[in-house]
Protein backbone atom coordinates (compact mmCIF):
# COMPACT_ATOMS: atom_id res chain seq x y z
CA UNK A 1 0.00 0.00 0.00
CA UNK A 2 1.32 2.92 -0.91
CA UNK A 3 1.94 5.78 1.88
CA UNK A 4 1.23 9.39 1.84
CA UNK A 5 4.47 11.76 2.54
CA UNK A 6 3.62 15.20 2.78
CA UNK A 7 7.09 16.37 3.45
CA UNK A 8 8.05 15.06 0.27
CA UNK A 9 5.08 16.42 -1.32
CA UNK A 10 6.22 19.94 0.04
CA UNK A 11 9.77 19.11 -1.27
CA UNK A 12 8.13 19.36 -4.64
CA UNK A 13 5.95 22.22 -4.41
CA UNK A 14 8.94 24.04 -2.90
CA UNK A 15 11.07 23.34 -5.49
CA UNK A 16 8.27 24.13 -7.99
CA UNK A 17 7.75 27.57 -6.56
CA UNK A 18 11.87 27.93 -7.18
CA UNK A 19 12.00 26.83 -10.68
CA UNK A 20 9.19 29.39 -11.30
CA UNK A 21 10.93 32.61 -9.88
CA UNK A 22 14.08 31.63 -10.94
CA UNK A 23 12.78 31.24 -14.27
CA UNK A 24 10.90 34.56 -14.55
CA UNK A 25 13.99 36.37 -13.70
CA UNK A 26 16.25 34.39 -15.77
CA UNK A 27 14.51 34.35 -19.36
CA UNK A 28 17.63 34.52 -21.16
CA UNK A 29 18.55 31.03 -20.02
CA UNK A 30 15.77 29.77 -22.03
CA UNK A 31 18.47 30.92 -25.19
CA UNK A 32 19.05 26.88 -24.38
CA UNK A 33 15.95 25.79 -26.99
CA UNK A 34 16.16 22.04 -24.72
CA UNK A 35 15.50 23.60 -21.23
CA UNK A 36 13.20 25.82 -22.55
CA UNK A 37 11.35 22.57 -23.94
CA UNK A 38 11.52 21.10 -20.61
CA UNK A 39 10.44 23.96 -18.83
CA UNK A 40 7.20 24.55 -21.01
CA UNK A 41 6.70 20.38 -20.64
CA UNK A 42 6.95 20.97 -16.66
CA UNK A 43 4.17 23.61 -17.11
CA UNK A 44 1.66 21.54 -19.08
CA UNK A 45 1.82 18.78 -17.22
CA UNK A 46 -1.40 17.40 -15.98
CA UNK A 47 -1.44 14.05 -14.33
CA UNK A 48 1.33 11.18 -13.17
CA UNK A 49 2.20 9.21 -16.19
CA UNK A 50 2.81 12.80 -18.07
CA UNK A 51 5.07 13.85 -15.06
CA UNK A 52 7.00 10.31 -16.10
CA UNK A 53 7.24 11.44 -19.27
CA UNK A 54 8.78 14.84 -18.59
CA UNK A 55 11.31 12.68 -16.20
CA UNK A 56 12.11 11.01 -19.08
CA UNK A 57 12.53 14.15 -21.48
CA UNK A 58 14.97 15.41 -19.35
CA UNK A 59 17.13 12.19 -19.75
CA UNK A 60 16.90 12.91 -23.15
CA UNK A 61 18.21 16.29 -23.06
CA UNK A 62 20.68 15.45 -20.47
CA UNK A 63 19.15 17.85 -17.91
CA UNK A 64 17.89 15.03 -15.25
CA UNK A 65 19.56 14.45 -11.83
CA UNK A 66 21.96 11.75 -13.35
CA UNK A 67 23.17 14.54 -15.46
CA UNK A 68 24.81 16.59 -12.57
CA UNK A 69 26.73 18.51 -14.57
CA UNK A 70 23.90 20.08 -16.31
CA UNK A 71 22.66 21.29 -13.16
CA UNK A 72 25.31 24.11 -12.14
CA UNK A 73 26.29 24.30 -16.32
CA UNK A 74 22.46 25.61 -17.57
CA UNK A 75 21.49 27.20 -14.29
CA UNK A 76 18.82 23.82 -14.21
CA UNK A 77 16.64 23.63 -11.20
CA UNK A 78 14.67 21.26 -13.08
CA UNK A 79 17.44 18.46 -12.93
CA UNK A 80 16.71 19.12 -9.04
CA UNK A 81 12.71 18.58 -8.75
CA UNK A 82 14.16 15.38 -10.91
CA UNK A 83 16.03 14.25 -7.97
CA UNK A 84 13.32 15.02 -5.52
CA UNK A 85 10.92 12.72 -7.59
CA UNK A 86 13.22 9.92 -7.95
CA UNK A 87 11.17 6.97 -5.91
CA UNK A 88 8.26 8.63 -4.88
CA UNK A 89 4.93 7.06 -5.28
CA UNK A 90 1.93 7.62 -7.52
CA UNK A 91 0.04 9.30 -4.16
CA UNK A 92 2.99 11.36 -3.71
CA UNK A 93 3.47 12.28 -7.02
CA UNK A 94 -0.49 12.60 -7.30
CA UNK A 95 -1.16 15.21 -4.91
CA UNK A 96 2.01 17.30 -5.90
CA UNK A 97 0.11 17.14 -9.35
CA UNK A 98 -3.23 17.90 -7.71
CA UNK A 99 -2.09 21.14 -5.57
CA UNK A 100 0.34 22.23 -8.87
CA UNK A 101 -2.96 22.68 -11.17
CA UNK A 102 -4.69 24.40 -8.57
CA UNK A 103 -2.19 26.43 -7.90
CA UNK A 104 -3.06 30.18 -7.58
CA UNK A 105 -0.37 32.78 -6.37
CA UNK A 106 -3.15 34.83 -4.62
CA UNK A 107 -4.12 31.90 -2.91
CA UNK A 108 -0.73 30.57 -2.04
CA UNK A 109 -0.55 34.09 -0.15
CA UNK A 110 -3.47 33.60 1.65
CA UNK A 111 -2.28 30.19 2.94
CA UNK A 112 1.34 31.40 3.71
CA UNK A 113 -1.07 34.07 5.73
CA UNK A 114 -3.10 31.54 7.48
CA UNK A 115 -0.29 29.48 8.43
CA UNK A 116 1.06 31.81 10.36
CA UNK A 117 -1.70 33.26 12.20
CA UNK A 118 -2.00 29.12 13.07
CA UNK A 119 1.22 29.28 14.53
CA UNK A 120 0.82 32.49 16.62
CA UNK A 121 -2.47 30.13 18.42
CA UNK A 122 0.29 27.35 18.55
CA UNK A 123 2.83 29.44 20.29
CA UNK A 124 0.06 30.86 22.92
CA UNK A 125 -1.57 27.24 23.77
CA UNK A 126 1.72 25.78 24.60
CA UNK A 127 3.28 29.01 26.56
CA UNK A 128 3.52 27.75 30.23
CA UNK A 129 6.01 29.11 33.23
CA UNK A 130 7.08 25.55 34.31
CA UNK A 131 9.33 23.91 32.06
CA UNK A 132 8.75 19.80 33.44
CA UNK A 133 7.09 18.45 30.09
CA UNK A 134 7.97 18.69 26.87
CA UNK A 135 4.51 19.36 24.89
CA UNK A 136 4.06 17.56 21.42
CA UNK A 137 0.99 17.71 19.83
CA UNK A 138 -0.60 15.59 16.67
CA UNK A 139 -0.90 17.75 13.53
CA UNK A 140 -2.36 16.55 10.30
CA UNK A 141 -4.91 13.95 9.24
CA UNK A 142 -6.11 11.75 12.48
CA UNK A 143 -4.50 8.77 10.29
CA UNK A 144 -1.10 10.68 9.36
CA UNK A 145 0.36 9.59 12.90
CA UNK A 146 2.61 12.82 13.26
CA UNK A 147 3.30 14.66 15.67
CA UNK A 148 5.36 18.38 16.06
CA UNK A 149 6.43 21.04 18.75
CA UNK A 150 6.76 24.17 18.40
CA UNK A 151 8.79 27.14 20.70
CA UNK A 152 10.38 25.78 23.28
CA UNK A 153 9.76 22.20 23.07
CA UNK A 154 11.14 22.27 19.63
CA UNK A 155 14.67 23.96 21.15
CA UNK A 156 14.70 21.37 24.02
CA UNK A 157 14.32 18.19 21.77
CA UNK A 158 17.45 19.70 19.96
CA UNK A 159 19.23 19.91 23.14
CA UNK A 160 18.50 16.55 24.40
CA UNK A 161 18.10 14.22 21.59
CA UNK A 162 20.35 16.21 18.73
CA UNK A 163 17.19 15.95 16.41
CA UNK A 164 17.13 18.56 13.37
CA UNK A 165 14.91 21.39 14.74
CA UNK A 166 13.26 23.32 11.44
CA UNK A 167 11.16 26.64 11.61
CA UNK A 168 7.63 27.95 10.66
CA UNK A 169 7.10 31.23 10.15
CA UNK A 170 5.01 32.95 12.85
CA UNK A 171 3.23 36.95 12.37
CA UNK A 172 6.49 37.87 13.72
CA UNK A 173 9.22 36.13 11.88
CA UNK A 174 10.25 32.64 12.34
CA UNK A 175 10.20 30.38 15.47
CA UNK A 176 11.63 26.50 15.70
CA UNK A 177 9.43 23.66 14.40
CA UNK A 178 9.80 19.82 14.27
CA UNK A 179 7.91 17.11 12.95
CA UNK A 180 8.11 13.45 14.94
CA UNK A 181 6.70 10.64 13.40
CA UNK A 182 5.84 7.33 15.23
CA UNK A 183 9.75 6.16 15.75
CA UNK A 184 10.10 9.57 17.42
CA UNK A 185 7.75 8.72 19.84
CA UNK A 186 8.05 5.39 20.72
CA UNK A 187 11.84 7.05 21.45
CA UNK A 188 10.28 9.99 23.59
CA UNK A 189 8.20 7.80 25.38
CA UNK A 190 10.90 5.71 26.11
CA UNK A 191 13.38 8.30 27.09
CA UNK A 192 12.60 8.25 30.87
CA UNK A 193 11.40 12.25 29.74
CA UNK A 194 7.97 13.63 30.23
CA UNK A 195 6.37 13.79 27.58
CA UNK A 196 2.95 15.45 27.44
CA UNK A 197 0.51 15.05 24.04
CA UNK A 198 -1.92 18.23 23.66
CA UNK A 199 -4.57 17.41 21.06
CA UNK A 200 -5.28 21.12 19.57
CA UNK A 201 -8.19 19.40 16.87
CA UNK A 202 -7.29 18.77 13.55
CA UNK A 203 -4.90 20.89 11.81
CA UNK A 204 -2.16 20.59 9.62
CA UNK A 205 0.79 23.36 9.23
CA UNK A 206 2.95 24.32 5.73
CA UNK A 207 6.70 24.05 6.80
CA UNK A 208 9.05 24.99 4.54
CA UNK A 209 11.73 23.77 6.07
CA UNK A 210 11.98 20.58 4.21
CA UNK A 211 15.35 19.60 4.45
CA UNK A 212 15.42 19.81 8.08
CA UNK A 213 12.12 17.73 8.63
CA UNK A 214 13.78 15.31 6.55
CA UNK A 215 16.62 14.98 8.57
CA UNK A 216 14.78 15.03 12.09
CA UNK A 217 12.79 12.18 10.62
CA UNK A 218 15.64 10.26 9.99
CA UNK A 219 17.08 11.05 13.56
CA UNK A 220 14.24 9.78 14.81
CA UNK A 221 14.09 6.00 12.68
CA UNK A 222 18.00 5.68 13.64
CA UNK A 223 17.38 6.37 17.31
CA UNK A 224 14.30 4.21 17.52
CA UNK A 225 16.66 1.65 15.50
CA UNK A 226 19.35 2.56 18.51
CA UNK A 227 16.51 1.85 21.02
CA UNK A 228 15.57 -1.72 19.96
CA UNK A 229 18.93 -3.04 19.55
CA UNK A 230 18.15 -4.99 16.98
CA UNK A 231 17.11 -4.45 13.43
CA UNK A 232 13.89 -6.31 11.80
CA UNK A 233 14.47 -7.62 8.24
CA UNK A 234 12.26 -4.87 6.72
CA UNK A 235 14.57 -2.10 8.47
CA UNK A 236 18.10 -3.74 6.97
CA UNK A 237 16.19 -3.73 3.28
CA UNK A 238 15.79 -0.25 3.77
CA UNK A 239 19.21 0.70 5.13
CA UNK A 240 20.40 -1.39 2.28
CA UNK A 241 18.68 -0.01 -0.48
CA UNK A 242 19.63 3.69 -0.36
CA UNK A 243 19.66 5.23 -3.88
CA UNK A 244 22.65 7.20 -5.57
CA UNK A 245 22.56 11.00 -3.96
CA UNK A 246 23.65 14.32 -5.38
CA UNK A 247 26.16 16.07 -2.99
CA UNK A 248 27.58 19.00 -4.06
CA UNK A 249 31.65 19.96 -4.31
CA UNK A 250 32.85 23.38 -5.26
CA UNK A 251 32.33 23.69 -9.02
CA UNK A 252 31.32 20.49 -9.27
CA UNK A 253 28.33 17.53 -8.57
CA UNK A 254 29.24 14.29 -7.17
CA UNK A 255 26.86 11.15 -7.09
CA UNK A 256 27.66 8.75 -4.61
CA UNK A 257 26.20 6.04 -2.55
CA UNK A 258 25.93 5.05 0.85
CA UNK A 259 24.77 2.08 3.47
CA UNK A 260 24.64 2.60 7.89
CA UNK A 261 26.56 -0.08 9.88
CA UNK A 262 24.98 0.21 13.70
CA UNK A 263 27.64 0.07 16.46
CA UNK A 264 26.97 -0.22 20.25
CA UNK A 265 26.95 3.62 20.37
CA UNK A 266 27.86 5.45 16.85
CA UNK A 267 26.22 4.93 13.42
CA UNK A 268 28.88 5.15 10.60
CA UNK A 269 27.78 6.08 7.01
CA UNK A 270 29.82 3.65 4.59
CA UNK A 271 30.82 5.40 1.38
CA UNK A 272 31.21 3.31 -1.92
CA UNK A 273 34.31 5.41 -2.69
CA UNK A 274 35.58 3.75 0.58
CA UNK A 275 35.32 6.60 2.81
CA UNK A 276 33.73 6.31 6.31
CA UNK A 277 31.75 8.73 8.19
CA UNK A 278 30.74 9.02 11.79
CA UNK A 279 26.95 9.84 11.25
CA UNK A 280 26.07 9.74 15.10
CA UNK A 281 28.20 9.19 18.33
CA UNK A 282 25.74 8.61 21.41
CA UNK A 283 23.48 11.68 20.94
CA UNK A 284 25.94 13.70 19.00
CA UNK A 285 25.31 14.28 15.17
CA UNK A 286 27.56 14.78 12.45
CA UNK A 287 25.08 16.23 9.70
CA UNK A 288 27.79 18.63 7.63
CA UNK A 289 28.16 17.92 4.12
CA UNK A 290 28.16 14.78 2.78
CA UNK A 291 26.15 13.00 5.61
CA UNK A 292 23.89 15.57 5.19
CA UNK A 293 22.94 14.87 1.83
CA UNK A 294 22.71 11.49 2.62
CA UNK A 295 20.48 12.27 5.57
CA UNK A 296 17.99 14.67 3.90
CA UNK A 297 17.77 12.12 0.84
CA UNK A 298 17.07 9.03 3.17
CA UNK A 299 14.24 11.10 5.52
CA UNK A 300 12.60 11.70 2.23
CA UNK A 301 12.19 7.88 1.66
CA UNK A 302 11.20 7.01 5.27
CA UNK A 303 7.42 8.25 5.20
CA UNK A 304 5.66 11.09 7.12
CA UNK A 305 8.36 13.12 8.84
Amino acid sequence: METLNMTWVNLLRKQYLDILDFYAANKQLFDDKELMKAYQTLLSVTSVEEFKQWRKLLKDYGLSFTDVEGIPQKGNLLGILDDYAEGANDKILSVFIRWKLGFNPEKWTETEQWNRELVDILLKATQREEDVHIVIFPCGKPNAKRWAAIGQDADRLFEVFGWQTGHVEATTGPVSWMFINGYGLDVLRQSGYSIQIRDFGEFDILSTAFEEDSVASLQQFIDYLRMMGELADEQVRFLRKIRPVIYPHPGYFELTQARLDFGRNTVVAKFDSGEEVTLAEGKNWNLNGLTRSLAVQMGAELGEA
